[in-house]
Order: C-alpha cells, then structure tokens, then sequence
C-alpha cells in the first residue's frame, strides 16, 4: 500500500479519495495499566492498579502520592479536558518539562505529591464532575460508564472538567509560582 495525490494504492489498484484520515484507534477512561499494556509500580512495591482500584489519585492527573519521579502525561485522568487534544498534551508536557528542568537545575532528587495536596485535588475533580453521573447512566454501558453502572470512581477517573482554560491557569499559575506547589522535594545528599 502506498499514497498518492489522489488517492491509495492497494494490491495494485488506485483508489481515489476526497480525504484521507490517519486513526490508530484509541481507548479513554479504562485503567491506566491496560491502556498503557504495563504495570507501574511504585514505592514498597505498590501497583499502581491497587493504589487507585477505587479511583485515581493524582496532583493535576500527573502525579500520584506513593509513585516519586513518576510523571503521567495527560491522556490519564484527573487532568485538563480541552477539544483539541493535542494542544492540552502540548501544555502538559510544558508543565513537566518546567518541573523536570527545575529539579535538574537544583539537584533535585525526588519528586513526590504530598497527601494533601493529592487529597485536595481529588476533591477538586469531583467538584467539577457535577452531575455527569445521571448522564453516565442514560449512556449504553460500557467502560466510559462502569457497564453501566456510574459511581464516584468514575466520576474520580474523569477529567478536571473546570472552565474553558481553568486547568491551563491552574498550571501557569502554579509555574509563576515555582511549580513545586503541593509537590514534596528532596535534593540530592551531596546539596542537602
């Protein structure tokens, strides 16, 4: 198979197209572990399928207590919901990148979310899922929905569904203020 201006060759024949879209498919809202094809695991050997079995718990949906130096990219849960995808994974991988880049300019060891900071959050997310529970109901069961049968984990594992450019703000503002709010750090011996 191969592209031409106007179309696909396949087996030898030119099928002409108006338009060509390139999906790999995809799968949201199942755990993290599955899509990812592997399990996480983090400090005394906790699974990261164990730790959030009855719900995700993270900073922003890309840290989670338990799991230093372990940082999720957006396309998990707990984080910023926008109509272009792409754009939301670009302010993600930003943010990171600022706490990375922090971490090796100060001999940063270890990053880990503190407790309350994670609790919060959590608490933040359900907030905001305000009534997608009675509309998970009346959807055909399936993993968006817990086949069917909507619950706080569900509600836990969505998205922070705040204001247009909420979760971008949280984010900016969190960098003009260090970036390391919330976050537990240890320096390297040497510099502590």
């Amino acid at each position: 198979m191969h592209i031409t201006k106007k179309g696909l060759v396949v087996g030898g024949q030119e099928y002409e197209l108006d338009c060509l879209i390139y999906a790999s498919g995809f799968e949201v809202g199942t755990d993290y572990t599955r899509r990812g094809g592997y399990e996480v695991y983090g400090r005394g050997g906790q699974a990261l399928t164990e730790k959030w079995a009855d719900g995700a718990r993270t900073l922003h949906g890309m840290h989670s207590r338990g799991f230093p130096n372990c940082f999720f990219i957006m396309s998990i849960v707990q984080s910023g919901f926008a109509v272009n995808f792409t754009h939301g994974l670009g302010d993600t991988g930003k943010h990171l990148a600022f706490i990375i880049k922090r971490a090796l300019d100060e001999g940063i060891e270890s990053i880990e979310v503190s407790e309350e900071a994670e609790a919060e959050w959590v608490d933040a997310v359900l907030s905001h899922a305000g009534g997608g529970g009675d509309f998970l109901q009346t959807c055909t069961p399936s993993y968006y929905n817990n086949e069917g049968k909507p619950g706080n984990t569900s509600r836990q594992n969505g998205f922070f569904f705040g204001e247009p450019g909420e979760f971008m703000k949280i984010l900016e503002d969190c960098r003009a203020d260090g970036g390391m709010k919330g976050l537990e750090v240890r320096y390297e011996r040497s510099r502590s």
